[in-house]
């Protein structure tokens, strides 16, 4: 057996980097609003801590989401065109 073995068991190289932005973007914006969440909550006053972490999901999480993304979608691509 040699080393130079094709991963057969996942998509062809553009769909994988489609594929993998989407699933680091979903890691990141489920898990930047539970962050989110509850240090929006911690962050509020008494009387509006469930607002104020909803406002906190609201306004944090995709933005974490997107960085996960790209993250992703680089380290796909270089191991695309480096691995193959």
């Amino acid at each position: 057996m040699s080393n130079n073995q094709v991963e057969h068991t996942r998509e062809p190289c553009p769909h994988r980097i489609i594929d993998d932005v989407g699933g680091a973007f979903a890691m990141g914006a489920i898990g930047g609003s539970i962050w989110h969440f509850f240090k929006g909550a911690r962050n509020s006053p008494k009387g509006g801590r469930f607002l104020g972490a909803i406002d906190a999901v609201k306004i944090r999480a995709p933005s974490l989401g997107s960085s996960f993304a790209v993250w992703g979608g680089l380290f796909s691509t270089f191991d695309c065109a480096l691995v193959g």
